[in-house]
């Protein structure tokens, strides 16, 4: 099914490409690594840009392949980086608690009926808290 997008849409993206492209590929990244002005972005942002602002129907297909990359790398983001992190990091520190004793949520009572904790502190007045 072929989605409908608006012209605001298509402007909007030429003219983040058009601006933000050259603006970090070609400026910002080669500051922080010590080089000088990547010339060739230009020729990428500048007819971006044009074309948002002259004709932004034009810029349909490079929206729909921008888009679709997004799709793939929110794909790629949200189960193999984020299984990695779960099987690197939360999973080794589970071990480490089990192994240690740790018992944060105090499920291990041992002779009681209930989960439930008394507290020792005396109740709040909140007629008088000043």
């Amino acid at each position: 099914m072929k989605q409908a997008h608006s012209e605001k849409q298509l402007r909007e993206f030429g003219l983040i490409i058009g601006i933000g492209f050259p603006l970090i590929i070609g400026f910002l990244l080669p500051l922080i690594s010590g080089h000088s002005f990547r010339s060739w972005t230009l020729f990428i942002g500048l007819p971006c840009l044009i074309s948002s602002i002259a004709f932004p129907k034009i810029l349909y297909y490079p929206y729909i392949g921008w888009m679709r990359l997004g799709h793939i790398l929110g794909f790629i983001n949200s189960r193999i980086i984020l299984g990695l992190v779960f099987l690197l990091v939360l999973q080794p520190i589970a071990l480490i608690m089990k192994l240690c004793g740790y018992d944060p949520l105090r499920k291990k009572k041992m002779n009681t009926l209930t989960y439930r904790e008394i507290k020792d502190t005396p109740p709040t007045d909140l007629t008088r808290i000043f």
